[in-house]
């Protein structure tokens, strides 16, 4: 039985409700109760299966980080990380259209313990037949995506070090005021193509704005609009 009451559904539905799919909680509890949707839970560390990656996914319980298929996470936090999917966050959306390829792009592993509804192509497909409004939906989070990774592409293309590494611990924090990521400063110049003077530079720019703070290999948000400012 996938949920053990009609509380449990109801909770699950709000968490979803309000992703492009559907038009509320209500509308959410149909496809939740479908054979296309399935909730997994996974472990802190616990890598997500190809299978489950393949798919629409939700998260909604603690959040996934996302890293090269190259990169494993490591306990020194020395891997690249490429952004953190936190709860309520979607994965999937474009890559469960992606036709006969089903070859991942990314790894997805689980923060810490975490809980993702997974929609299958079928029914997502079966959803968007029957519910124009949702189809539209659909598009319109695709083209919010393919704005934002064009504007990833012009700062890491033709941006600064300190744009660059705004955008990066924005994107990667995943969160306002107090959100921290925790990375080497090996990987993080990795990840940003930019030489270890350079990445220095910019990190003591972004504290010197107020913008960050560094504990270590801790860099802590202390104003996100200020982190946002220097990103553009």
């Amino acid at each position: 039985m996938k949920f053990k009451s009609d509380s449990e559904l109801a909770t699950v539905a709000a968490k979803v409700g309000d992703i492009f799919l559907f038009n509320g909680a209500d509308d959410a509890k149909t496809a939740l109760l479908c054979d296309g949707c399935e909730i997994k839970k996974y472990a802190p560390g616990e890598h997500i299966p190809e299978t489950d990656a393949a798919k629409l996914g939700v998260v909604i319980k603690g959040s996934l980080i996302v890293t090269p298929l190259s990169n494993e996470i490591r306990e020194d936090a020395s891997h690249a990380i490429l952004r953190i999917i936190p709860e309520g966050g979607i994965f999937g959306a474009a890559s469960i259209f992606s036709g006969g390829d089903t070859s991942p792009l990314t790894h997805l592993t689980a923060r810490q313990s975490s809980k993702v509804v997974l929609f299958s192509r079928r029914l997502v497909e079966d959803i968007v037949r029957k519910n124009p409004d949702a189809a539209v939906r659909y598009i319109e989070f695709l083209s919010g995506r393919v704005k934002y990774l064009n504007r990833k592409i012009d700062v890491f293309t033709a941006g600064s070090a300190k744009s660059r590494l705004a955008f990066y611990i924005s994107e990667v924090a995943g969160g306002g005021d107090g959100a921290e990521i925790k990375v080497t400063l090996a990987s993080l110049a990795a990840a940003l193509d930019i030489g270890r003077a350079s990445l220095y530079r910019a990190l003591d720019a972004l504290v010197a704005d107020g913008a960050i703070e560094r504990f270590g290999r801790t860099i802590r948000v202390k104003d996100a609009s200020a982190l946002l400012r220097s990103a553009k």
